[in-house]
């Protein structure tokens, strides 16, 4: 797969239409890896985990980094005929390790679900979410720990999420025009022991890909 950053979307988004279906038909998906920077993102809960069952909302955004880390606008690519723009995409993340911190009990397994998953793409005048229900069950295992955190692993894993037509033209638009983009991750968490109540909870991404297609 070609490395590039998220950036690179718009070496596949023109702004304007053209060429037909015929030959959009001869460029095959087009996949991007680490798209908006977001391999290594933290995704973490912004208060405190609830009980009854224990469950939490993760999210990351390149707009309140420190400093903040927008990505520009890209222009359209030599090797794309002119016009061609894609109708679907899929962004697929991985979640390579957990901490929770904070203070409570920190349990040598955790059951957890991530029931819900989604990116965002903004800029000045507007945005676009992919978003998906996964309902994807993990089991962590604490691998250390201190007073006051603990890190848990668990076995390699990817979430897909993909956008229809109308979604993915909303997020070319964004990314080709209106200046500095943005790029936000969001994720809904449901885990089975009530003593992590009060906790936090952080994921870090590993390897995140984009694949454009279904060309015009």
């Amino acid at each position: 797969m070609k490395k590039t950053s998220f950036a690179a979307l718009l070496f596949l988004a023109p702004l304007v239409a053209g060429c037909g279906a015929l030959v959009g038909s001869f460029v095959p998906p087009q996949t991007f890896n680490n798209p908006a920077n977001l391999d290594g993102a933290q995704l973490s809960s912004s208060s405190a985990l609830q009980p009854a069952a224990v469950k939490g909302t993760l999210s990351y955004d390149t707009s309140k980094t420190t400093p903040p880390s927008p990505f520009d606008d890209l222009k359209y690519p030599d090797n794309v005929p002119f016009g061609i723009r894609p109708h679907a995409m899929k962004l697929e993340a991985s979640f390579t390790r957990a901490v929770v911190s904070g203070s409570c009990t920190f349990p040598n397994t955790i059951n957890l679900t991530v029931k819900s998953f989604s990116a965002t793409v903004s800029d000045a005048n507007g945005s676009a979410t992919l978003t998906t229900e996964p309902n994807l069950s993990l089991t962590l295992t604490k691998a250390e720990s201190s007073l006051t955190s603990a890190t848990y692993t668990f076995a390699a894993h990817r979430i897909a999420v993909a956008a229809n037509a109308s979604t993915t033209d909303q997020a070319i638009r964004v990314l080709t025009t209106g200046g500095q983009n943005h790029a936000s991750a969001s994720a809904q968490v449901l885990a089975d022991q009530d003593q992590l109540a009060g906790c936090y909870i952080r994921f870090t991404l590993g390897e995140t890909a984009l694949t454009l297609s279904n060309f015009s």
